[in-house]
């Protein structure tokens, strides 16, 4: 297999006139040039190079090889720069694309000059794109453990209970978890990421609330609190403009703590400098 490395060196060679001037120009060592000559000659088993008059020049086989090795580094600078110059393409459950992910993608993007191409839904969808290949890193809710990825935890985020502004437990920073039954909560079904949380913290008493499903999106839950349609349990990160603006107020449950772990979902075998893992790298440990 021929080395592009080599092929290279014998392109410099040939430009520069010499090997001297060819090793300056790819920072090698004249003996390190010269090795990779006699390698490549090895490799097609003919002479490419000879001296004359001073000056390095192809030989009749060097003559016939210098615009295949040129076609042969072309392409693969071609394929480096598409390669490493395509949007990373970065894949979001809906409330962590929304309201957590937006910094962290516009401080990476600066930082390194990497282009972003965002994709935000459910975490089924994204779960799918990621397995599809349709996805190079996945932001998520959770993750199902399916073979050739691995998840990395992110960061924990805490659950609220919102209710209205003119709500009767708005003057209150807590309420015992028995009071959630019989409440109407909008979402939160056992399936959700939520429903999830709230079985594993409540146990037993989860299964006595009454949860309404079929508003799709935070922000659909959200204004039908505010109307009065009912409570919710969302994220934190979620009600920071309508807890500001006195429209919502967010609770705790007594003696719970309720959040979720953010995961970020890669494949198992990332290449250091892959802007993939420059980008987790750069959400767990910072700039």
């Amino acid at each position: 297999m021929l080395s592009l490395i080599h092929a290279r060196t014998f392109l410099a060679v040939i430009d520069e006139g010499g090997f001297r001037p060819a090793a300056r120009k790819l920072s090698l060592s004249p003996s390190t040039a010269i090795e990779h000559i006699r390698q490549l000659e090895a490799d097609l088993a003919a002479p490419l190079l000879v001296r004359l008059r001073g000056q390095v020049a192809p030989t009749a086989q060097g003559a016939v090889f210098e615009p295949l090795a040129r076609a042969l580094v072309s392409t693969a600078e071609r394929a480096h720069e598409l390669i490493t110059k395509a949007p990373l393409r970065v894949a979001a459950s809906s409330n962590v694309g929304i309201y957590s992910l937006q910094p962290g993608i516009a401080a990476f993007g600066k930082v390194h000059g990497v282009e972003i191409e965002p994709w935000i839904g459910s975490n089924p969808a994204v779960a799918d794109r990621l397995s599809r290949g349709l996805a190079d890193v996945a932001v998520m809710e959770w993750w199902d453990g399916r073979p050739g990825f691995k998840a990395q935890p992110w960061r924990r985020e805490p659950l609220k209970v919102i209710v209205a502004g003119d709500h009767p437990w708005a003057c209150r920073r807590s309420i015992a978890a028995s009071e959630l039954v019989g409440t109407r909560i909008l979402g939160g079904e056992p399936r959700s990421g939520t429903g999830t949380v709230l079985r594993k913290q409540l146990g037993s008493l989860a299964d006595r609330l009454t949860t309404v499903d079929g508003y799709g999106s935070t922000e659909a839950v959200k204004r039908a609190v505010r109307a009065g349609h009912g409570i919710s349990i969302v994220l934190a990160s979620t009600i920071a403009d309508e807890i500001g603006d006195g429209l919502l107020a967010a609770l705790d449950i007594e003696g719970t703590k309720l959040e979720k772990e953010i995961s970020i979902i890669s494949t198992s075998s990332l290449p250091k400098q892959s802007s993939s893992a420059r980008f987790v790298a750069f959400l767990v440990d910072g700039p």
